[in-house]
């Protein structure tokens, strides 16, 4: 069904993207776009973590809103989304909010981490997180026309680093903002599980999408 994929990547290459766990925190626009493309880029263990419950206000930019999903759990949505496109895939569901007390119980096993939260306090509790278990966090934030995509290994403190200064504030976004970072995470997601260069490691990859404009700021620890 997903023999295409062997075109732009070797056997070897499949084998390991369907034996790497991925845990997908936050599962609005970004998270519900990513685990859409990790499951048909042959990611076959997802782990699914929100709270949340679809309303209204997600019609203009997340992928399983719907008149049909409206007062659903996010979660169970979006599980059903997958398995309808991978019947196999193991898809497992924790409907809570990811916190430093509860967060290794609900990332469990996973290889690979997938911020898609939407404020810089679960961000930066997902980079604990990430640190003390000793995976990479594969950062994403979306804001109108601007997002931004990052690679955080255990160490690199660059989400420290990023929102040192900058204060939270719940925004939306435009959905091809939401479908070109959420792309780009996956990517960064398929290189880390192929041990593939990343080049985002390191550095922000900064997105506005007005102008067509992308740029790099490079950010090391000194």
């Amino acid at each position: 069904m997903f023999q295409k994929n062997l075109e732009f990547l070797t056997e070897e290459q499949a084998e390991k993207i369907s034996r790497r766990k991925v845990a997908v925190v936050g599962t609005g626009a970004l998270g519900q776009m990513a685990a859409h493309e990790l499951v048909r880029s042959g990611f076959e263990q997802i782990t699914l973590i929100d709270s949340d419950i679809m309303d209204e206000s997600n019609f203009n930019r997340q992928l399983y809103a719907a008149n049909s999903t409206m007062n659903q759990l996010k979660v169970n949505v979006l599980e059903k989304g997958l398995k309808d496109i991978r019947p196999e895939a193991q898809i497992t569901v924790h409907s809570e909010r990811l916190n430093e007390a509860n967060g290794k119980a609900l990332i469990g096993d996973a290889d690979i981490l997938l911020d898609c939260v939407d404020d810089i306090p679960s961000k930066l509790c997902l980079e604990k997180l990430a640190e003390a278990l000793g995976i990479p966090l594969v950062h994403g934030a979306v804001e109108g026309w601007y997002g931004q995509v990052a690679v955080v290994y255990p160490g690199d403190g660059l989400l420290s680093m990023l929102y040192r200064t900058k204060k939270d504030q719940q925004v939306s976004a435009m959905v091809t903002t939401v479908n070109v970072i959420a792309s780009l995470q996956v990517n960064a997601v398929i290189k880390i599980a192929i041990e593939s260069e990343n080049i985002l490691r390191h550095r922000v990859l900064f997105a506005d999408l007005w102008k067509g404009d992308f740029s790099f700021t490079d950010m090391q620890k000194h």
